[in-house]
């Protein structure tokens, strides 16, 4: 047992990274989802330990690869998205007394809005985006197998602005998740290799782009990889 809990630790921390450097928002959470099933096995039957679960969404959304909206939700589902937040602020200010009951009336003002603030941002992208696309993905209006070429792939920003991005000859330049990016690189894939990429309109009108791309043909000349 003392050399197993160094080997987990040291694979969540692996687990983590990956998810943390690669994941788009809405894959992200799936970063914490060892330390969330573990944790939810361990406590056993406790009142709220059933949103120590939710992690475990984030890796039904996993294959999707990017958003291809302008806006991940619109119209009568744009306002959805901030409702879902609700129930979360909720449960906050009913225990606002209680998590800031030994601190100073300055101190409890200060970090009481700014926790609130960032309650807010982790809800809207972390839970209400994952619900949503989930909820998107659970009927397709439209499925196309696009035939196309990835002429480029780079890096925008450093750290934890880095946003990963493709230049696809049908779509032009749009940002992915870091997995797609680096599936690219894995499969060495050239400017001249013809592909097929599958994207998908789901049933709130968000279109996507579902897996990774599938090598149809290669080019004569491999070795110009992206």
């Amino acid at each position: 047992m003392s050399i197993l809990l160094p080997i987990l630790g040291l694979a969540f921390v692996v687990w983590a990274a990956i998810f943390i450097i690669y994941g788009e928002t809405w894959q992200l959470p799936s970063a914490f989802m060892p330390v969330g099933v573990g944790a939810y096995i361990y406590f056993d039957a406790q009142p709220w330990n059933w949103l120590l679960l939710l992690p475990v969404l984030s890796i039904s959304v996993f294959n999707v690869s990017a958003v291809l909206s302008h806006s991940k939700f619109r119209g009568w589902v744009s306002y959805l998205n901030y409702i879902l937040i609700l129930p979360v602020i909720v449960i906050y200010i009913l225990n606002f007394r209680k998590i800031f009951a030994d601190d100073s009336l300055l101190r409890t003002i200060f970090c009481g809005l700014l926790f609130l603030l960032m309650l807010i941002y982790i809800s809207k992208f972390w839970l209400s985006d994952v619900i949503l696309l989930l909820i998107n993905k659970f009927y397709t209006n439209k499925c196309d197998n696009l035939e196309t070429e990835i002429t480029h792939r780079f890096i925008k920003g450093i750290g934890k602005t880095r946003t990963f991005h493709v230049t696809i000859t049908a779509l032009g330049a749009i940002e992915t998740s870091g997995f797609f990016y680096w599936y690219i690189g894995l499969k060495k894939i050239n400017p001249n290799d013809k592909v097929m990429i599958k994207l998908k309109t789901g049933c709130l009108g968000t279109e996507y782009i579902a897996g990774f791309p599938k090598i149809i043909s290669r080019s004569p000349s491999n070795k110009k990889y992206l």
